[in-house]
């Protein structure tokens, strides 16, 4: 669980901007840290690996899920590693997910090669999971309960800026988030990303959910100044 809270030195850059944005939309002032709750979230799906939200990024990686599954199907051969091509790829992967073990160009094979149809199989259906973690905060961000956060039907608004390769996963138990009102802007907020593998070594760093939270209430500012400009 991440505690998305307003520090002291945040406060004062916010502060200003967040009472002048309740005033005009008529809300309280504790209401508006939904707003970084969702700009929190974006950056903390923008800084799960890997790095971005883009539909490139999306893209490049798929390749190198195909590339790397079948680096590791090739050593494996080459040296003799029982398992199919989940348990080989899986052994082979680094603590940052990737396969660095490669093979000679020629070799005399210790394994029966891998079925050409399995392998592809494998590598599609790793692809089709690309952007669940990512998706995972996205959920959280957009599970945040408060008006400011809802369309004039009453729906959801979407976080912007979120590729298919991400938004195909947003939704249903991935993610959520608790809302703590207090006075001001004492009010908390706690997203919760559900993905088993989101903290893994293989998705994140210990410095990037710090990191995240820091370039969402910079983001946030900017958020807050173009709502009170589409107010007036």
């Amino acid at each position: 669980m991440i505690q998305v809270r307003i520090s002291p030195a945040q406060r004062r850059k916010l502060e200003s901007e967040l009472k002048q944005f309740a005033a005009k939309a008529q809300v309280a002032v504790g209401e508006t840290v939904a707003i970084i709750g969702t700009s929190v979230a974006k950056e903390l799906a923008r800084k799960v690996q890997p790095f971005g939200l883009a539909q490139k990024m999306g893209t490049g990686f798929e390749l190198s899920i195909l590339k790397q599954a079948n680096k590791a199907a090739r050593y494996a051969t080459f040296k003799g590693t029982q398992g199919d091509i989940a348990q080989v790829h899986t052994q082979y992967r680094n603590q940052r997910g990737a396969v660095t073990v490669r093979p000679p160009r020629q070799f005399q094979p210790e394994r029966k090669p891998f079925d050409r149809q399995e392998v592809d199989d494998y590598v599609k259906k790793k692809q089709a999971n690309a952007g669940i973690a990512k998706a995972g905060w996205i959920t959280a961000g957009e599970s945040i309960d408060s008006p400011l956060l809802k369309t004039s039907k009453n729906r959801v608004r979407k976080i912007k800026g979120i590729a298919n390769w991400i938004r195909r996963h947003v939704g249903g138990n991935k993610g959520s988030s608790r809302f703590v009102r207090k006075s001001g802007l004492n009010s908390t907020i706690y997203l919760t990303n559900n993905v088993g593998y989101a903290y893994s070594r293989a998705n994140s760093n210990p410095r990037y959910v710090p990191g995240a939270i820091a370039d969402g209430y910079k983001r946030s500012i900017t958020m807050v100044k173009k709502l009170i400009k589409n107010l007036k």
